[in-house]
């Protein structure tokens, strides 16, 4: 028998949400407060090429390669020259920014060391503790800050790797292996991004009732509601939803990004490549960089190359600077020159990015609760996004496949 499923929020998460109960039969209606679907993920296409909103690829699975038949989707697979990613630490760029001895040593802590997180520890301290001051500065630093949108000060391991169980009793290798399955590698789509968003979209408008501009409503209202209740809005637009249930201090922290996309005639670096990322403290305030055309072709025009660049809300100190002048003063570090843009696009999110912190840790045990209350009192209520089984698109579509 099918159920009735009501999933507030139209972002991707969302989506990939109501395409797991549609595969399954079920009744679906998805909320949207804007006009538009997807959330942050979306293309916009300019005269120069594709500039990505937010994320330029995904991690393809069997699953997800399923979900892309249905649905109608080719994907994109990236170029060679894609597996050649860069490291700039040390004023320099490397492919490898340790030195052999290091490595060793990172082999044997991956192999023989058995983690265990400490609540007290933010993800720098934790780190060079397990792996060394070399590797955390040198490789974890700028890895994990690139994708998560903030240095390693601000995040926590209890946080950030919550599918590891972190008690001292496992490996790091047996947690890796635990968590793994087959990927085929990141891929895009022709016209990017928003080509995943317009063929989810389409795919379900026939089968699904979609609602956008769709008006605030009171969580004493939704309670009423029959059926299965999905929350996949971003944290920005649950946490006034929840109102008087969440008190004042579980409140958890919200990060501000903005990408920029550059076109121009010059590489970044001397070799085609994925990107490169920034180590802590190196006159660069970018947190990393992706080669877009370098990475999948049709992403530039007219023999243009194109660059996505990350920034934190905090690198731009005040009005009378521009996030323009930052990227170049920024780039010219890594390739000593004056190179004038063809075109720049900014786009700038305020507040939907999760700090993977104590407090995210927290706060994802307080709705593990209030799920558990409105269960038992016959109400089935489940929250999904990208505070609450990992940051990627992969795992926003595995969690929720899994529900």
């Amino acid at each position: 028998m099918s159920d009735q499923v009501h999933i507030i929020g139209g972002g991707i998460t969302g989506l990939f949400l109501a395409y797991h109960h549609t595969k399954r039969g079920d009744s679906v209606t998805l909320y949207e407060q804007s006009n538009t679907l997807g959330g942050v993920i979306g293309t916009k296409i300019v005269k120069e090429g594709l500039v990505e909103l937010a994320a330029n690829g995904v991690l393809l699975t069997d699953d997800m390669k399923s979900m892309l038949d249905d649905i109608g989707l080719t994907p994109v697979y990236p170029n060679k020259a894609a597996k050649r990613r860069y490291f700039f630490t040390n004023q320099k760029l490397s492919r490898l920014p340790i030195s052999i001895f290091t490595g060793i040593r990172l082999v044997i802590t991956v192999l023989f060391k058995k983690i265990k997180f400490n609540e007290n520890q933010n993800l720098e301290t934790w780190a060079g503790q397990i792996f060394g001051a070399s590797v955390t500065k040198n490789i974890i630093e700028p890895a994990i800050g690139g994708v998560y949108g903030t240095r390693l000060d601000s995040l926590q391991a209890e946080s950030l790797f919550s599918k590891w169980e972190g008690t001292g009793k496992k490996t790091i290798l047996q947690e890796l292996k635990k968590n793994k399955s087959k990927t085929y590698g990141t891929v895009s789509f022709p016209q990017g991004m928003g080509d995943l968003v317009s063929h989810l979209v389409g795919y379900l408008e026939p089968k699904i009732q979609i609602k956008t501009l769709f008006p605030p409503v009171q969580l004493e209202e939704i309670l009423t509601w029959k059926g299965k209740i999905r929350f996949s809005t971003s944290l920005k637009i649950l946490i006034p939803i929840l109102g008087d249930r969440i008190e004042p201090h579980e409140v958890p922290n919200l990060l501000s990004i903005t990408t920029i996309t550059r076109f121009g005639k010059n590489h970044l670096t001397k070799k085609p490549c994925f990107g490169v990322l920034f180590g802590k403290n190196e006159g660069i305030r970018a947190l990393g960089v992706l080669s877009n055309s370098d990475i999948f072709s049709g992403r530039a025009k007219d023999a243009l190359h194109s660059e996505t660049w990350i920034y934190p809300s905090v690198a731009k100190t005040g009005d009378s600077i521009t996030w323009e002048s930052i990227l170049e003063e920024d780039r010219k570090v890594i390739t000593k020159k004056d190179d004038a843009p063809t075109a720049v696009y900014v786009t700038s999110w305020n507040g939907v990015f999760p700090a993977y912190d104590r407090k995210l840790f927290l706060f994802n045990q307080k709705l593990d609760s209030l799920e558990a209350d409105w269960l038992a009192k016959g109400t089935d209520i489940r929250f999904f996004g990208n505070y609450r089984k990992g940051i990627g698109l992969r795992s926003l579509f595995e969690s929720t496949r899994g529900e």
